[in-house]
């Protein structure tokens, strides 16, 4: 099971209250409950800093034995299929088909975690939706288990 996580809004609220990744907990207790799931980042951040520096983001204090479940982060959009059309695309849900692709891990059921729906297909089935507002939250967790479990 292939885990796609985005930071903002999941792993801090977005209007940034608190501090960033001030929910690294709740993710760890996934990872702990579910240890046959590895994660792929996906997450803007990715354009910013390197793989190694997102990895001891969240992993850093407490979920240093975690880092061997990152498994890298989802490909950029090439910027003429970005362009294409005015408005909301599905941008990343077509970044996670083609990380599975790029990877030959079609075969592999996924679980996209993310507080942007309109950058996913309508209603799909592979979408966790988080309240950015909020972050993860501790009925989020349980959820996300049941559904990688």
């Amino acid at each position: 099971m292939i885990l796609f996580l985005d930071f903002d809004g999941v792993l801090h609220p977005l209007q940034r209250s608190e501090p960033d990744f001030c929910r690294l907990p709740l993710l760890w207790k996934i990872l702990r409950a579910c240890p046959h799931v590895e994660v792929v980042f996906s997450t803007s951040w990715r354009e910013i800093y390197r793989p190694e520096e997102m990895i001891e983001f969240v992993t850093c204090g407490g979920g240093e034995d975690l880092a061997h479940r990152i498994a890298g982060s989802n490909p950029g959009t090439p910027r003429a299929e970005s362009t294409r059309v005015a408005g909301p695309q599905p941008e990343r849900h077509r970044e996670c088909e083609r990380w599975l692709e790029e990877n030959g891990q079609q075969h592999r059921t996924w679980l996209a975690i993310d507080d942007i729906p309109t950058l996913f297909d309508k209603d799909h089935p592979n979408l966790y939706v988080i309240n950015g507002k909020i972050g993860l939250t501790d009925e989020n967790v349980l959820e996300i288990i049941r559904r990688l479990s």
